[in-house]
């Protein structure tokens, strides 16, 4: 009579088990659902949009040289150096490029001075980033506080390399 007992116990335990995993754990038509989904909700979380090389190209945009830039950082804590050469562009909207390149011309080497400085002062992982957002986001802060006027919307870098030696 016990043998039975426990024959029944283990049957009831698989149905029951059978139906849970029936009920419960998804079709693959419905993984492949919540993965689009995830996927996209991914895509629209990557999308800053405070982050500059993000935002669409404006049609009545300009992109202005600000110049070719080679910085050597030492980092003592690490014993190491780091050698960052870059050529950085700005984009100006086409109705301010004549007031911006007068201004610049009057601002360029402090605005030079501050780009370097920001480089200076980044963190490996910030200059590792594949779309350097918080250094252009830093650049193009400074720089426009500078210029007195948001001129610049947005700046590209341009031969990015970064060594550390």
């Amino acid at each position: 009579m016990s043998k039975i007992l426990i024959g029944i116990v283990m049957a009831v335990v698989i149905v029951v088990e059978c139906a849970v995993a029936y009920f419960l754990i998804p079709t693959q038509q419905q993984i492949e659902q919540i993965a689009e989904s995830k996927v996209k909700e991914n895509i629209q979380a990557q999308a800053d949009p405070d982050d500059p090389a993000s935002q669409i190209r404006d049609a009545n945009s300009k992109e202005f040289d600000l110049g070719q830039f080679g910085v050597t950082a030492y980092q003592p804590a690490a014993n190491t150096t780091l050698r960052i050469d870059f050529h950085l562009y700005g984009a100006i909207l086409e109705a301010d490029q004549g007031k911006f390149e007068e201004v610049y011309a009057s601002t360029q080497h402090r605005i030079r001075e501050q780009v370097i400085v920001t480089i200076r002062n980044s963190e490996i992982s910030d200059l590792t980033d594949p779309t350097l957002g918080l250094i252009k986001r830093k650049i193009l802060e400074k720089t426009n506080r500078l210029l007195g006027k948001a001129y610049l919307q947005n700046v590209v870098f341009s031969d990015f390399s970064f060594v550390e030696q």
